[in-house]
């Protein structure tokens, strides 16, 4: 099967946010069995450029009518998503559709993936008809436009613009793949849809094999009190409230009833700290970051102020199967295991409390002796291949 792939994201390789491993996780699962090439649009190549990551051909495109504006204009802000970005998006688009029209018109299948998109559409408007489009929208973005838009007027018509948009994709794709339950039904309520599939969103931590995981949970040495961890490792208000409160928090427990890692660049909270089982351990390597997930028993995201986007924490607690701490908005969207229990927290206190609930139970306790049936790497490849495949090929 020969397969292309489109992304309007820069650099979904290098795994920075939870549309970037979405993207890349679901590729490379594709990649375990065939050969891809994943085209990408970019602000910081002036011309077309290869690179390879896990099997995956990427090919950078320059966004050509986006320079050339800059160039007319003096433009200078050139980060990513900038305004000026988004308002020649389309254009660019079109001239990426034109230059890889006889490229997709040879292959088996299409994959797209972007919110605002609109590849599917105008492939279909260029003449290639026969080509198989599975369309990933990235579900977690209309979770965020809309629960911005019940706060904002202009909010509400760029969640305006954004259905319209979807439907256009959704009406030139062959297959749509939602990333939960509640993205699917929230989609049927407002568009006409053929075939679905939902991938959840996958981890950006995994455990290769079960061998591995029971190495790494060996490695803990008491059983008799609960471990927490909080992974915070964005500098951003909404983690700094969360290391905070939970500072606060653990520091009026007993020491003894607990051990609590804390990841991230804070190292300037250890003046808050006065409590000997609270661990700040820095920023850590993926294999330091499997370590402390599987020694732990509980995971914490205490994240109140902000609701949007994909939570890679709770993500990252789900594939150690871990029990989560969480407020509402962290799970919103993501598609939970069975085995994963969740405690729903609304503010600082109902968070308090729960954690002095556990520490406090002796049915917690016993729990945590027991290994959890995580899933490995390899199981959650196939199955996404597998979703993938039987569904565009039917």
């Amino acid at each position: 099967m020969k397969i292309v792939a489109y992304t309007y994201y820069n650099n979904p390789w290098k795994m920075e946010a939870g549309d970037d491993v979405r993207i890349h996780s679901i590729l490379s699962a594709l990649a375990r069995r065939y050969r891809i090439l994943v085209f990408n649009l970019s602000s910081t190549v002036e011309k077309p450029t290869l690179t390879f990551h896990n099997n995956l051909a990427y090919i950078s495109l320059p966004r050509r009518f986006y320079k050339l504006i800059s160039k007319l204009t003096g433009w200078r802000q050139h980060y990513d998503l900038n305004p000026l970005m988004k308002l020649t998006h389309y254009i660019d688009e079109l001239l990426t559709v034109l230059t890889l029209r006889y490229i997709v018109k040879n292959v088996d299948l299409l994959v797209v993936f972007g919110s605002m998109s609109l590849f599917s559409f105008m492939t279909r408007l260029v003449g290639n008809k026969k080509v198989t489009i599975v369309y990933d929208p990235l579900a977690n973005y209309a979770q965020t436009l809309y629960l911005n838009s019940r706060r904002s007027l202009l909010k509400l018509l760029k969640y305006g613009l954004y259905l319209a948009l979807h439907k256009l994709e959704i009406g030139a794709s062959d297959t749509a793949v939602y990333s939960s339950h509640v993205d699917l039904e929230n989609a049927r309520k407002m568009l006409r849809l053929r075939n679905t599939i939902i991938i959840p969103n996958p981890s950006p931590v995994c455990y290769e094999s079960i061998k591995e995981y029971s190495r790494l949970r060996a490695m803990r040495k008491d059983f008799d009190k609960p471990y927490f961890i909080l992974l915070a490792g964005g500098r951003g208000k909404p983690n700094e409230e969360a290391v905070k409160m939970t500072i606060e928090i653990f520091n009026e427990l007993p020491p003894d009833k607990f051990g609590l890692f804390i990841t991230g660049p804070w190292q300037d909270m250890k003046k808050l700290i006065r409590n000997r089982s609270i661990h700040l351990v820095g920023i850590v390597p993926k294999e330091r970051l499997k370590e402390l997930l599987a020694v732990s028993d509980y995971g914490l995201s205490p994240i109140f102020s902000h609701c949007a986007g994909t939570f890679l924490k709770v993500l990252s607690y789900i594939s150690a199967k871990l029990d989560i701490i969480a407020s509402p908005c962290s799970i919103f969207g993501v598609e939970l295991q069975r085995g994963v229990n969740v405690y729903l927290v609304r503010n600082a206190q109902e968070f308090a409390v729960i954690v002095k609930k556990i520490i406090n139970s002796d049915v917690s306790h016993r729990k945590i002796k027991r290994e959890r049936n995580i899933t490995v790497c390899g199981e959650l490849s196939i199955s996404v291949r597998n979703m993938l495949l039987s569904r565009s090929d039917s």
